[in-house]
C-alpha cells in the first residue's frame, strides 16, 4: 500500500509498504479521504526527519482483529489521531482531557495512505448517506474548534473576535454564533491575496459581523471603534504574535483562547504581564489532544449547522499529493480545506 511521508522543505516520499493486518483489539480503515491540516505544512516546513503526513481520516473499517466486538467490518467511520488510555488517574478522575498516556498512530503511520490500522476505541462511526467521506473529514478540525470554544466559554451575548480565518476559525466563527454571540468579529493576514479574501468572505457566510485584515486594517482601532469597553472573548487560531492584539482588545476580565502555532523565533511572543495582571484576563490553551467531540462534530455536519461545502475548496488524489499540497501552501489560490483521496 502507499504511505506518503515528508520533510522539510517541502519534500514527499510515497512509500510503498505491507497492506496493515489487525492486532489484537484492532481494526483496519481503507482511506477514503483525508484533509491537508496546517499541522502537515508546518512538518513540511520544519521537520528534519522524514513525518508520516495526514490525519483527518475518514474511511471504512475492512478488518477486525482479535477481541473486537463493537466491530464487523463495512462501517463508515472517521479516525481519532489521539485517544486517552481510559484507565489513568487522569481519565478516572473524570479529566480525560489531561490523559498523559494517549494513543495515537501519527508517530509510524500516515493518514494519507491506503490504510490505517488503528486501536478499535479510535473509530467513531458516521452517516454515510448524510455525509460524503470528504464531508467526514472535515470532523477533526471541528473537534478542535469546539475544544477551543469549551476552553473560551464564550456566554449568550458575549462580543467575540476570532483571529484567523482558516477552516478552524470560520468553524469558531459560526460556533460563536450559534452560542448566541452578540458580534463577532473576524480578522484574517489580508485581503490582497485570492485566499486571504476568499476566507473573509466565507467568513461573513459562517456569521461574521465585521471582518478584518491585519495588512489593511487598524484591527485594535476598528474593534475598539465598535466596542469601547472590549470584546469578552478571543479564539486566537493564528500565530502567537497575534496575542499582542488579543491582549489589547480584550475587556477587564475577558478570556482568551488560543491554539495557535509557530515555530522558530515566531513561536515566542513578549507582552507586558502588569497590564495582563490589572487587566485581569485569562489565556486559555486548547491542544484538542485527545480528541473529543467527535460524534457533535458529525452530528453538526450531518445536519449543515456547520457547513461543509462551504469549506471544502480541492481535492486531488493520493498519486497528486504534492500538487495538493503546494495548492493548500498557495496565497494566489482560493483555497480553503484540500481534500486527498485514494482515487
Amino acid at each position: 500500500m502507499r504511505s506518503l511521508w515528508g520533510k522539510a522543505p517541502f519534500q514527499f516520499q510515497m512509500r510503498e509498504l505491507p497492506t496493515p493486518e489487525p492486532g489484537p483489539g484492532e481494526v483496519v480503515v481503507k482511506v477514503a479521504a483525508c484533509g491537508i491540516c496546517g499541522t502537515d505544512l508546518h512538518f513540511l516546513r520544519h521537520n528534519e526527519d522524514w513525518t508520516p503526513l495526514g490525519h483527518e481520516v475518514a474511511g471504512t473499517i475492512v478488518a477486525v482483529g482479535p477481541h473486537v466486538n463493537r466491530w464487523r467490518g463495512g462501517e463508515a467511520v472517521i479516525v481519532e489521531n489521539h485517544t486517552g488510555c481510559g484507565v489513568c488517574e487522569q481519565c478516572k478522575n473524570g479529566r480525560a482531557l489531561y490523559c498523559q498516556n494517549l494513543t495515537t498512530y501519527m508517530e509510524d503511520r500516515a493518514g494519507f495512505a491506503d490504510y490505517l490500522r488503528v486501536r478499535a476505541d479510535m473509530v467513531q462511526v458516521y452517516d454515510a448517506e448524510a455525509l460524503t467521506p470528504r464531508q467526514a473529514a472535515l470532523a477533526e478540525p471541528l473537534t478542535v474548534a469546539l475544544d477551543l470554544l469549551q476552553r473560551a466559554d464564550p456566554d449568550l451575548n458575549d462580543e467575540v473576535a476570532v483571529f484567523g480565518p482558516g477552516p478552524i476559525g470560520l468553524m469558531l466563527t459560526r460556533l460563536a454564533k450559534l452560542r448566541g454571540a452578540r458580534r463577532v468579529f473576524l480578522t484574517g493576514s489580508n485581503r490582497s491575496t485570492p485566499r486571504g479574501r476568499h476566507r473573509l468572505e466565507v467568513g461573513r457566510q459562517m456569521g461574521a459581523d465585521v471582518v478584518l485584515a491585519d495588512a489593511e486594517d487598524d484591527v485594535v482601532a476598528e474593534i475598539e471603534a465598535v466596542v469601547p469597553q472590549g470584546v469578552d472573548r478571543v479564539l486566537v487560531t493564528a500565530p502567537p504574535r497575534t496575542l499582542l492584539q488579543a491582549f489589547e482588545i480584550a475587556r477587564f476580565g475577558a478570556i482568551i483562547g488560543f491554539i495557535g502555532i509557530e515555530f522558530g523565533e515566531g513561536r515566542k511572543v513578549t507582552f507586558d504581564a502588569n497590564a495582563f495582571h490589572f487587566k485581569k484576563l485569562q489565556l486559555r490553551a486548547s491542544h484538542a489532544i485527545p480528541n473529543h467531540y467527535f460524534p457533535l462534530a458529525l452530528d453538526l455536519l450531518a445536519r449543515r449547522v456547520v457547513n461543509p461545502q462551504a469549506l471544502l475548496t480541492h481535492t486531488f488524489p493520493l498519486a497528486e499529493a504534492e500538487t495538493a499540497f503546494q495548492m493548500a501552501a498557495n496565497p494566489e489560490e482560493e483555497v480553503l480545506k484540500v481534500v486527498i483521496t485514494p482515487d
